[in-house]
């Protein structure tokens, strides 16, 4: 089960300032939300302004109108576990906390069997993706044409975009989300925006890692302009974020280390080599838990 989020940062703040905010201080608060097996933050780029125009060029695509800056990924062991997001105490704080930092959230609790992993060549290590410097990743946001019905789009998507970006041979990841399988009103922090607009809804999200920059950028380029008008009757907004940075929060069902102290603190504690500060018996001093082996 996924739980699936898109978000815009808040008006007047700086990119830096929100990334740093989101995983050092509202990441690290929702990384103990009780029931989370993995949490993700994705941080995004600006987009592909030339892998959109191609699809613009070829079908009545909707204006941009908003950038995401972020993309989050939650997994829960079974749906039981996404009551902790509902209505644990840390949930009501983490809706209060969000307009510190987002003018946009929409939350997908999505159906189980929603997101799916069609190849990953880089799960050996479980590292995530943006960690990699010699890859490239990048989140497609995939919606409909207003006169189309988000089923139809998600089949042609599935049957046309999915198996051409997957017989590409320098894709080393590819995992989808079908996000029409959930319905983001549910979720409604005071101060941030929650509705769902035109410009930003969408049917699938895509995840897609390649070799390096310039393999990602020509894979997207030449798929799209290869796969020909079943899927351009179809689609009408596209966005394509490249990846940022990623940061793993939780992982085995704990909080990382990450997850507990945010990136400053591990980075000062890796720079004076203070090992012992990872111990179990430190971090359970200081917070009371310890954190996941990751």
């Amino acid at each position: 089960m996924t739980t699936i989020a898109l978000l815009v940062k808040k008006n007047g703040i700086s990119q830096s300032l929100f990334s740093r905010y989101w995983r050092d201080v509202h990441g690290v608060l929702a990384a103990r939300i009780p029931g989370f097996e993995s949490y993700l933050q994705f941080h995004l780029d600006e987009p592909l302004q030339d892998v959109e125009m191609t699809v613009k060029t070829a079908t009545a695509a909707i204006g941009r109108s908003v950038k995401f800056d972020g993309i989050a990924e939650v997994l829960y062991e079974k749906e039981q576990d996404r009551a902790g997001l509902a209505t644990s105490a840390v949930a009501a704080l983490i809706q209060e906390d969000e307009r510190n930092v987002f003018q946009t959230s929409l939350l997908y609790n999505l159906a189980p069997g929603a997101s799916r992993t069609y190849v990953d060549r880089l799960a050996q290590d479980g590292k995530p993706d943006a960690e990699r410097p010699e890859a490239a990743s990048a989140f497609l946001l995939v919606g409909r044409r207003p006169e189309q019905a988000g089923a139809d789009t998600v089949g042609a998507i599935e049957s046309t975009l999915l198996p051409a970006l997957l017989d590409r041979a320098g894709v080393l990841k590819l995992r989808s989300h079908v996000l029409i399988s959930g319905d983001p009103h549910w979720w409604s922090p005071a101060g941030v925006e929650h509705a769902q607009t035109p410009e930003t809804t969408f049917d699938v999200a895509i995840q897609i890692v390649c070799q390096d920059q310039s393999s990602l950028a020509a894979c997207l380029t030449e798929v799209f302009s290869a796969v020909g008008a079943t899927l351009f009757q179809s689609i009408g907004n596209v966005h394509v974020y490249p990846i940022r940075a990623a940061y793993r929060m939780v992982d085995a069902g704990r909080p990382t280390q990450l997850g507990l102290r945010g990136l400053d603190v591990m980075q000062t504690i890796d720079a004076i080599g203070a090992d012992n500060q990872r111990q179990d018996a430190v971090l359970n001093c200081i917070y009371g838990i310890s954190a996941s082996a990751s």
